[in-house]
């Protein structure tokens, strides 16, 4: 039996395009068994290093100095961070997207605090140069007695 190539091969070539289409598609587009709005989500990937994420962190952190006893227990400037934050975390709360993180190490005398956001939404904090919120934290951190090196961050933040 003879098979005409040139009537077969396009065919074949034209149902398996279609086939690919039909069945790739799917994964562009996400399932919704209700009536809400369908979210789409931003990824991005470092280069080829296969480290993708669809979030982004901002850090804002500080060296704070041990209390009276040596540790983090009784520390005034500790205390003090902690007050700020609380002061600012209504605020941080209204941002797009975004969760809140501290982390306060006894040891090494770390405090920090990450505002974490989907990539759309903290790209266009970024393009406001993150203010009014980071210039005015900031400030008011770095007048905390006993506080030093006071630096920002900015980093991918994947749950995995």
């Amino acid at each position: 039996m003879k098979i005409q190539t040139s009537l077969f091969l396009p065919s074949a070539i034209a149902i398996a395009a279609f086939l690919f289409f039909v069945l790739t598609a799917e994964a562009f587009v996400p399932s919704s068994s209700s009536n809400k709005p369908i979210m789409t989500q931003l990824r991005a990937e470092i280069g080829e290093s296969g480290v993708a994420f669809e979030h982004v962190a901002r850090e804002w952190r500080c060296k704070y100095s041990p209390g009276p006893s040596g540790g983090p227990g009784d520390s005034p400037s500790l205390k003090a961070c902690q007050a700020l934050l609380d002061e600012y975390l209504p605020a941080l709360k209204t941002l797009p997207g975004a969760s809140i993180t501290r982390q306060v190490c006894g040891g090494c005398l770390d405090f920090k605090v990450s505002i974490t956001q989907p990539l759309k939404e903290h790209g266009e904090w970024a393009e406001a140069n993150y203010d009014p919120l980071e210039s005015e934290f900031l400030a008011k951190l770095k007048a905390i007695e006993g506080t030093s090196m006071h630096e920002t961050q900015e980093i991918t933040f994947e749950t995995l």
